[in-house]
């Protein structure tokens, strides 16, 4: 078994977030795989299969929270899977969903499984605070 070194695919990760967080969809191509499988995304309905629908669910995202924000909290990897706990901040100033924009801003947590393939991503499954969110964004009352 070779052996590997600690956190390489940490900085990948660490550029697909700048990406996010600089609203740079374009950069998409450098990250993730052309085959890229993303489970657990708000909005979507199911599973979002290859870099277009990807895409297409980040440029729709993105326009309802210009200030979308995401910074690791925690981080793991082993072998060709990483791990991140992160916390995502963002300003609901357009419509987002099907939700016309409420100017409210949210922070919620969230967790991220990837599995890296050839230097990108090939996989990513999300568990995040959706709830909690739409709560914060006046959408949902709490209970």
């Amino acid at each position: 078994m070779a052996a590997t070194k600690p956190f390489e695919h940490k900085q990948m990760i660490e550029r697909y977030l700048t990406a996010f967080n600089e609203q740079d969809v374009d950069a998409l191509p450098e990250v993730v795989t052309e085959d890229v499988l993303v489970q657990g995304l708000i909005g979507a309905d199911g599973d979002v299969n290859g870099i277009e629908e990807y895409e297409a669910w980040w440029r729709e995202t993105l326009s309802g929270l210009p200030d979308a924000r995401i910074e690791i909290d925690d981080y793991f990897e082993s072998g060709d899977r990483a791990a991140a706990r992160w916390t995502f901040t963002g300003t609901h100033e357009r419509a987002l969903l099907e939700i016309p924009a409420t100017d409210r801003a949210f922070e919620i947590t969230g967790f991220a499984l990837f599995r890296i393939e050839d230097g990108k991503i090939a996989e990513k499954r999300y568990q995040q605070d959706d709830l909690g969110m739409l709560q914060q964004l006046g959408v949902i009352e709490e209970s």
